[in-house]
């Protein structure tokens, strides 16, 4: 609502009055101390340009698991209420039948002063044989910009750089115009400006990419979360996929997911390298291993390397249940380097400090090991990814981190037939070593 009156140059009084309710009440609602009426949702919907369904999921009314039914209810009540304005609310329902928060950013980037904005989405699926819906990519670009990378082609280097210099320059102002649109919604679906290469969007690109998680995003314990192990902390360096294979084992479990990447709320207008972010993942990664009841009833992933040789002490001395370790071999690690633009030096020195870290801690650990012989593509590697969270749940059934009758959920449960046996051909564990683990079951 803040950032509705903001776009819109409205004061609080003149707000109260459209909203019909008193400027004090509208100001105890805009500081948090009061939630406003489900019946003015209509008139907030009108004001802000969000959706009643969108507005309960952002204030954690809505349950996830009633999210896709919400949205559909209201298409449905819109689509019968349409007597006049079909083309109107047709429009407005196809906007909520965009289930993931990438497209409904793309929605208000568009409706919200984006004439002159082109935005692609782009759906980042993993898996040739297991995919997943991991993230949406929102591509921003200006229509019609004039870069004049061709005049820049064609003069000496001084002209070169000053066109460089003025590319820079849009791309900054364009950035903060898009942080402006769409404000806090940002932060509220976990989105963030892409830092690793876009190897995955094929040339031409737009100008300004954001990443908004799917599979990877933060989310609370279910109401159905197994008894199993109290926490589960990820460990890798960059692009190894714990982050991937912990949000396939939280959903598993019904226990809630915390990424580092995604569940520190940071301002849009802030790189992902920036120092204030990495500070700020430094601290939240601090109050985890202070408070065990943080992440009680949760997977939570360590994989950022600006963070991982500040923290590993830390980590060392935190109540962790179970570690799973996917350990990077060579080739990934390499990879990893190119991908998310880290010097392979320090990839190696990251990599040496999680084999420390996982080799004196106290904690249980599981090792993974993705073979570089089966990872010929980043589809590849997801798939590979897959089957390492499969090993992973059943050692976890094995060494009692999981009650032995409870059966896999979410995207897992389909890699296991009605016996709990995983299905498919037999192949080698992908567990390269159980580090103090308890008595077998």
């Amino acid at each position: 609502m803040r950032d509705a009156l903001a776009r819109q140059s409205l004061s609080v009084n003149v707000a109260a009055e459209h909203l019909g309710v008193r400027n004090t009440t509208l100001r105890r609602w805009l500081d948090g101390a009061a939630p406003p009426q489900l019946s003015l949702l209509p008139r907030i919907a009108e004001l802000t340009g969000l959706t009643h369904a969108i507005q309960l999921e952002l204030g954690g009314v809505l349950p996830p698991s009633l999210r896709a039914e919400a949205h559909a209810i209201q298409v449905t009540n819109e689509l019968r209420s349409a007597v006049g304005t079909i083309a109107e609310v047709v429009a407005h329902a196809g906007e909520l039948a965009f289930s993931d928060a990438g497209a409904r950013l793309a929605g208000i980037l568009l409706s919200q002063e984006g004439a002159d904005l082109q935005v692609t989405l782009r759906r980042a699926y993993r898996g040739h044989r297991y995919p997943v819906h991991l993230s949406t990519y929102v591509g921003v670009q200006r229509i019609h910009a004039d870069r004049h990378q061709g005049d820049a082609a064609r003069e000496d280097v001084a002209r070169e750089d000053v066109a460089r210099e003025d590319v820079a320059r849009e791309d900054v102002a364009l950035r903060r115009r898009v942080t402006q649109i769409v404000g806090e919604s940002a932060r509220a679906f976990g989105a963030q400006w892409r830092e690793q290469d876009p190897h995955d969007w094929p040339p031409p690109r737009p100008n300004l990419i954001l990443n908004v998680p799917q599979h990877e995003r933060p989310r609370p314990p279910a109401a159905t979360a197994l008894g199993a192990a109290p926490n589960l902390l990820m460990l890798g360096c960059p692009y190894a996929h714990a982050e991937y294979i912990g949000a396939l084992i939280a959903d598993a479990l019904g226990y809630g997911y915390l990424d580092v990447r995604y569940s520190v709320p940071m301002p849009l207008d802030l790189a992902p390298d920036d120092a204030a972010v990495t500070a700020a993942r430094i601290g939240f990664i601090r109050s985890l291993t202070a408070d065990d009841a943080a992440t009680r009833k949760h997977v939570w992933s360590v994989t950022d390397h600006r963070v991982l040789p500040a923290m590993a002490g830390r980590l060392a001395e935190a109540d962790v249940a179970c570690a799973i370790y996917v350990r990077s071999g060579d080739r990934l690690l390499a990879r990893g380097g190119e991908i998310w633009n880290v010097p392979l030096a320090e990839m190696l020195r990251l990599r040496a400090i999680l084999d420390h870290l996982v080799a004196t801690a106290p904690w249980s650990v599981l090792t993974l090991s993705l073979p570089d012989e089966l990872l010929t593509d980043r589809d590849s590697l997801a798939d590979v990814a897959m089957l390492a969270a499969v090993d992973a749940w059943r050692h976890m059934h094995t060494y009692g981190f999981v009650p032995g009758a409870a059966a896999a959920g979410g995207r897992l449960r389909t890699m296991f037939d009605g016996h709990g046996h995983p299905a498919g051909d037999p192949r080698p564990s992908l567990i390269a070593e159980a580090r103090r683990m308890p008595s077998r079951h």
